[in-house]
């Protein structure tokens, strides 16, 4: 019971930060899933890059996550470091 419980949180999380805009107040809770891919980043690299800086800078990441951030920040034309 505790497993379906925890599969349903779960989905409702991930349903929760797909319909967060990118440019709203809590958009750093879209920062994990675009990280790891099963969220995408603003199409423009401007605004990809923004979104990416805000997540260098509002969330808390694991030493990965923050790595593999660093690298996708890297490959944004013009975009500079965290």
């Amino acid at each position: 019971m505790i497993g379906a419980a925890l599969i349903v949180t779960a989905a409702a999380t991930s349903a929760l930060e797909s319909t967060i805009r990118w440019d709203a107040k809590n958009a750093y809770l879209k920062c994990d899933g675009a990280i790891d891919g099963s969220i995408t980043w603003p199409a423009e690299p401007e605004a990809a890059c923004v979104a990416m800086l805000m997540c260098a800078n509002e969330r808390s990441l694991s030493a990965d996550r923050q790595q593999r951030l660093i690298e996708q920040i890297r490959r944004v034309p013009g975009c500079g470091e965290p």
